[in-house]
């Protein structure tokens, strides 16, 4: 798995997750306090501008968000990781 900081993705990487509809998953460590780790809450389906946008849901939108780039943990394996507890999530809703 690659890993790597949220400032060293560029356009051409975020257009290769979304066109791949990568996996967006929820990695939040901040020191290991209750916190749900690899969860899975959408998919990237594009990119606009420094940001990812992330759906949830197969047929039918549930959600949509809206989630910096500067927010991304690490990636690789068709999936992205981010920086976010589940309550803060909501926060990136759209």
């Amino acid at each position: 798995m690659r890993n790597s900081k949220s400032k060293n993705i560029n356009d051409s990487l975020g257009s290769y997750y979304a066109s791949n509809r990568a996996s967006a998953v929820i990695n939040y460590n901040k020191d290991n306090k209750s916190t749900i780790q690899d969860r899975e809450f959408g998919k990237v389906f594009a990119e606009y501008k420094d940001n990812l946008i992330i759906i949830d849901g197969k047929n039918k939108k549930e959600h949509e968000y809206l989630i910096p780039k500067t927010k991304v943990n690490r990636y690789g394996d068709n999936e992205v990781y981010f920086n976010l507890s589940e309550k803060s999530l909501k926060e990136f809703e759209i």
